[in-house]
């Protein structure tokens, strides 16, 4: 048994539990849907064509999902115009999977509840709540420097006069190692000596010369 419909401008040969791809129908997936008008119906008993239709018989398809066609690039070119146009196109489409070929005053057969369940998305797990970090780094809290002894002794605050500053074991050994270190000699700068400079010794022995 085999039906040819109308859809969307073209003509379909379905037969139940063929699938087809159609212009996209307002319809969830997992519903049930009417497919008409029919031009024609072949069975065991005969075939009846339809003037134009056949009137009161429809075809019962469940809608499988919805998807996108192939993409397209459709390109205009006017010659000696400079005319340049490109653009893309995707048809929306819905699959389909023919369940029968209805009689007049036939109803339509119920979604299963096995599909239903496929359509309906599943419920999603609540996520884990990560913890916010900050573009800016946090700065560590800055290390507290050691008590001195004027700080622990209040008995010294009332009196008006300044403890004495303490420094630690450390500190001392530090200055006095700095202390003894030697200052690091200066370099006398070196001089070029020129080549047609006289030796003073040959210039005192010409001067001693002369005056005998």
């Amino acid at each position: 048994m085999y039906a040819i419909l109308q859809q969307s401008g073209h003509q379909y040969r379905v037969s139940p539990g063929d699938r087809l791809v159609v212009d996209r129908l307002a319809a969830e997936v997992g519903s049930v849907v009417a497919l008409e008008p029919v031009v024609l119906v072949a069975s065991d008993d005969g075939t009846q064509v339809g003037t134009p239709v056949v009137d009161g018989v429809r075809v019962a398809a469940v809608v499988v999902s919805h998807r996108r066609g192939a993409k397209i690039r459709v390109f205009k070119f006017k010659p000696k115009k400079h005319y340049r146009r490109t653009h893309g196109h995707r048809s929306s489409l819905t699959e389909l999977r023919v369940e029968a070929v209805l009689a007049a005053g036939e109803p339509l057969p119920k979604p299963k509840a096995a599909e239903k369940k496929k359509a309906a998305p599943a419920a999603e797990a609540p996520a884990a709540e990560k913890p916010v970090r900050s573009r800016s780094r946090a700065k560590a809290p800055a290390a507290e420097a050691p008590a001195t002894e004027a700080a622990e002794a209040p008995e010294a605050w009332g009196t008006g006069e300044a403890p004495e500053a303490t420094t630690d074991a450390a500190t001392e050994a530090a200055a006095d190692t700095v202390a003894e270190a030697p200052a690091p000699k200066k370099r006398a700068p070196r001089t070029r000596a020129k080549k047609d400079a006289p030796d003073p010794d040959d210039t005192a022995a010409d001067s001693g010369d002369s005056e005998s």
